[in-house]
């Protein structure tokens, strides 16, 4: 699917976001209950790194930008990762916009190089909220390598 996905956020971004509204719902959905459990957190994402397709990388930011969770690659669990700042990357211009992401469903940032594999990659995301209050993001970084 890459060279699909590349071609369709050139022509439609948000088509990127509806091709993995789902998939991301239901780990965002599952996401709620282990939150604030960083370990658990780690291992519900880990479970779902090989079913998205093209997904390099998963994790969990806080709405304030802040990682919070360890970095999930299909080759394995980085948790050096935990508590960066992410507040200042391509996507962070969606997570200003988006401050209440309920019926929202998945979107998409622009394209960048990313910093993990240094290929190009769009970043997915889903909101994760308790009733109405927003806990944060599940990120999907998706290659267009």
């Amino acid at each position: 699917m890459q060279l699909q996905i590349q071609d369709t956020y050139e022509t439609d971004p948000a088509a990127i976001g509806r091709y993995y509204d789902g998939q991301l719902r239901v780990i965002a959905r599952q996401a709620v209950t282990v939150w604030f459990n960083r370990d658990r957190l780690d291992r519900l994402l880990a479970s779902y790194i090989g079913v998205l397709d093209d997904c390099g990388l998963l994790y969990a930011i806080g709405p304030d930008g802040r990682q919070v969770s360890s970095n999930i690659q299909p080759s394995g669990i980085d948790v050096g990762a935990y508590g960066q700042d992410l507040s200042a990357r391509p996507y962070s211009v969606s997570l200003e916009v988006l401050k209440s992401p309920v019926g929202h469903g998945a979107f998409a940032c622009r394209s960048y190089v990313s910093q993990i594999t240094q290929q190009p990659c769009v970043t997915v995301m889903y909101g994760v909220s308790a009733g109405d209050s927003l806990l944060g993001f599940v990120a999907a970084d998706i290659s267009q390598a």
